[in-house]
């Protein structure tokens, strides 16, 4: 097996190398660090925390319909122009929010990073994994995806050192210009060594393609296996970005100091990173499909924890079984869309069930704060999340 693995690195880094840099720089777009920059933004604009959440949904999901046209557009241009129209986008959108004065502008500067941070840098990665490898997908998908819990591990250090010391618009400055001299440089170079695999999929594909049937969004959603695949996707999304959005106040709810709370965010990075890579192997022996929706099994432990128990150690703990299930999820997913639909219509079908977590990241935030402003506690509102988790696992279990 260590063998297999070791020549499955050796032939493929320079593409691998590609999908785990996409994803890593995906966190410019990412909740976790753009939290970073929420205090500062408010105190220019003179704003409250709900006004902030507001706009922040209003671009989240703006972003989120706009993905799925953007999105499509990867199957039908270069790998190599689309990335560097995807990281183009990044670099505006952070360049603009440094200058940003006016509440318009901080919309559209939000708008631009979750769509091409969030959504279509990793949209770009994971899509190529998709296509670029058949027998090895899930290997790929695991080993690229490894460049999320890699940004949450190290980015918002940097980024909090750099506000720290030239403020938060020379961060973003610095942050729009590591788009330019770094992403995009060695984004182009990583996929020229990438070129035999590249052809390859090009050659066994042009046949097909000139008969290939464009995929219509309407038509997926309104097939049974969306509304499989979605409610498990949707619950992830909209658990996972309530949690970190308010998991100061969840800390001082149950009795946890900040300092703890945001040390115990490692556990779910290295956690999610052994889920994505840990279940890889398995992908590609027992296939995707059979595999889903039972990684959301290791997601409820998690969430049963914070129901349970008050100790300190619940949280790192609980984190643990959230990260393992949300990493061994998302190789899951993607794996498992271009098993279902094929590799050829990857980037539009992938679009349709990013845009469904986008919006969930949105609705999370603002259901969770009206549930609290209403004093509903944090055990009975995940008592709450437990029974919809489990009738999505239900709902799941059917075939595909």
């Amino acid at each position: 097996m260590k063998q297999q693995i070791n020549t499955f690195l050796k032939y493929n880094l320079s593409l691998l190398g590609f999908g785990l840099l996409m994803s890593f720089f995906s966190s410019f777009g990412q909740t976790f660090l753009l939290s970073l920059y929420v205090p500062s933004i408010e105190e220019l604009l003179n704003i409250s925390n709900t006004e902030f959440g507001t706009i922040y949904a209003v671009a989240t999901i703006g972003s989120a319909l706009t993905l799925p046209w953007i999105g499509g557009y990867f199957d039908k241009i270069d790998t190599k122009r689309y990335s560097l129209m995807v990281v183009s986008g990044l670099f505006a959108a952070l360049l603009l929010l440094s200058f940003s004065y006016h509440v318009i502008i901080v919309v559209i500067a939000f708008y631009g990073l979750r769509l091409f941070g969030q959504g279509l840098m990793t949209h770009t990665s994971v899509s190529s994994m998709a296509r670029y490898f058949s027998t090895d997908r899930g290997k790929a998908i695991g080993a690229a995806s490894l460049g999320h819990p890699a940004g949450e591990a190290v980015l918002p250090i940097l980024i909090t050192l750099l506000i720290g010391s030239i403020g938060w618009r020379g961060a973003l400055h610095v942050s729009s210009l590591s788009c330019i001299v770094l992403v995009a440089p060695l984004a182009l170079l990583l996929l020229n060594r990438s070129k035999t695999r590249i052809r390859a999929y090009q050659m066994q594909t042009h046949a097909v393609k000139s008969r290939q049937k464009k995929v219509r969004i309407m038509e997926v959603v309104r097939q049974r296996k969306f509304w499989i695949i979605t409610p498990v996707i949707f619950i992830v999304g909209f658990t996972n970005t309530a949690i970190f959005f308010f998991q100061l106040k969840l800390g001082e709810a149950k009795g946890w100091s900040p300092e703890w709370v945001a040390g115990s965010i490692s556990a779910f990075a290295i956690a999610g990173a052994i889920g994505m890579t840990g279940i890889g192997t398995l992908v590609d022996r027992f296939t995707a499909k059979k595999l889903f929706p039972f990684h959301m099994f290791l997601y409820m432990m998690g969430l049963l924890a914070l129901v349970l128990f008050e100790h300190r150690l619940v949280y790192p703990i609980a984190l643990t079984f959230i990260g393992l299930g949300h990493g061994t999820g998302r190789t899951i997913k993607d794996a498992m869309l271009a098993e279902i639909y094929g590799s050829d219509n990857i980037g539009q079908i992938r679009s349709v069930f990013i845009t469904v977590m986008v919006i969930s990241t949105a609705l999370g935030p603002i259901f969770f704060g009206i549930l609290l402003d209403m004093n509903m506690s944090y055990t009975i509102i995940f008592k709450g999340v437990l029974i919809v988790t489990l009738i999505a696992i239900l709902n799941g279990l059917r075939r595909i």
